[in-house]
């Protein structure tokens, strides 16, 4: 495979410094990814890797620019481009063009497109740092927090997925 083995993302993970707390994060993410995407069809190989290193930014900052860190970092490592854009396409669930100028991220588009980059993205989406929420609790809590578009495409995205998996997620 050209995708790094879970060993090879952790030694990734080891030589960026991604603290304890993000691996963990890392981990549940792949956990909850991994279950989708065995009932889905997706890319094991590909969504395991991008789940795993969906957050390597994190090794330097936290705010919305750790994705554009991330994908720098996956570049760094020569990793495939596909991988590298479903770790660009993680973030919230997933940003426009114009969205991701306005928040000052590198040009480009960070919406979810392939059925991985929907699996890494809804999986981190589930995940708030180690916990596992309900779909309607992680919409909930995007609301909360002032994120209405983001919380209406994550509902969307999780009814795109289930009706691939022909099954609730």
């Amino acid at each position: 495979s050209s995708y790094p083995s879970t060993d090879d993302c952790y030694r990734i993970m080891r030589e960026e410094r991604l603290s304890t707390a993000v691996i963990r994060h890392c981990c549940v993410v792949n956990l909850v990814a991994m279950e989708i995407a065995r009932r889905c069809g997706a890319d094991l190989e590909l969504v395991n890797a991008a789940s795993l290193l969906h957050d390597i930014g994190r090794s330097s900052t936290h705010g919305v620019s750790h994705v554009a860190e991330s994908v720098r970092i996956a570049r760094e490592h020569d990793l495939p481009e596909d991988l590298v854009k479903c770790i660009g396409r993680h973030i919230a669930s997933g940003f426009t063009a114009e969205e991701a100028r306005a928040l000052g991220l590198p040009e480009g588009d960070y919406m979810p497109v392939t059925l991985e980059d929907k699996v890494v993205n809804f999986a981190d989406n589930l995940v708030s740092d180690r916990s596992i929420k309900t779909v309607a609790q992680a919409a909930e809590r995007m609301r909360s927090k002032g994120f209405e578009l983001t919380a209406t495409r994550m509902l969307a995205m999780g009814g795109e997925i289930a009706m691939l998996c022909g099954e609730d997620i």
